[in-house]
């Protein structure tokens, strides 16, 4: 018989975001058990100092060991980037982050090379993703574009075509990668998925790397080699807590995840 563990996965994201990675790691793990934290409190992240985000972190993820999760998801780029190096260090559980997954992505993807990248400053002014993408495919050219505003847009729920202003800032960050001057284009932060219905309109034919998806994948290949998978046959649990208000993300966030989160949100850490 094969190892396994029933202990719940945890995942933690400034905000909203998280859910992206979230969705599609039910999807891929419908029999495990979930712990999602979105620190809405302290949303956004982009503009933090890294000593800011290795404490959030290093809290995020206490607070989820206090669920006796098996492994953390690192649901957030700009975390991934500043924080994760050291949290693998502090605790002794997996931590799988979505920056590498998605580089990976989209150095596969590109068909010319030329490959875009939108994410929050502390994401993109890190380097990683010009760094990743090129040392996984040696033709990839990376241009990257930091997009300040989109999280709080996101945030607020403004995230179709109907959104004036989401349209005004998405056509600023997204004007060196019109006119075919890409054919991939990086979502670097896991709130940007919530924004390709209008991003697949100004940019189509780009193929669009939603690096929370990436990232849940690599989870699954992670719990999978080290015989971490729960081995019930029913469908797993997720608990959702917040460090601010949780009436406002149940009702923002299950109407992304495709979930009634009415009264299923809690204050937490």
């Amino acid at each position: 018989m094969n190892p396994s563990d029933n202990r719940p996965i945890g995942i933690f994201d400034s905000g909203l975001g998280g859910l992206t990675s979230l969705k599609e790691a039910k999807r891929l793990l419908p029999h495990e058990d979930f712990v999602f934290f979105g620190d809405t409190a302290r949303v956004p992240y982009g503009n933090r100092t890294r000593e800011e985000l290795i404490r959030f972190s290093e809290q995020n993820i206490r607070f989820l060991r206090s669920h006796d999760v098996k492994a953390v998801l690192v649901a957030c780029n700009t975390s991934d980037a500043m924080a994760r190096a050291e949290m693998q260090k502090r605790f002794d559980l997996p931590i799988v982050g979505v920056i590498d997954p998605s580089a990976r992505e989209a150095a596969s993807a590109t068909l010319t090379g030329s490959v875009g990248v939108i994410g929050t400053h502390v994401t993109v002014t890190s380097g990683l993703f010009n760094l990743l993408i090129p040392l996984y495919n040696p033709l990839a050219q990376v241009t990257a574009v930091e997009t300040p505003k989109l999280v709080p847009l996101v945030e607020s729920g403004k995230t179709s075509s109907a959104d004036e202003e989401t349209v005004a800032a998405l056509n600023e960050y997204l004007a060196p990668f019109m006119g075919g001057m890409i054919d991939t284009l990086v979502l670097g932060c896991t709130h940007y998925p919530l924004l390709s219905g209008v991003i697949g309109e100004l940019l189509p034919g780009v193929t669009l790397i939603n690096s929370g998806a990436a990232a849940a994948r690599q989870l699954q290949q992670t719990l999978t080699q080290k015989n971490l998978l729960a081995d019930r046959t029913e469908p797993g649990e997720t608990r959702f807590f917040v460090s601010g208000d949780p009436v406002s993300f149940a009702r923002n966030g299950g109407a992304f995840l495709g979930e009634d989160l009415t009264g299923r949100v809690q204050t937490g850490q």
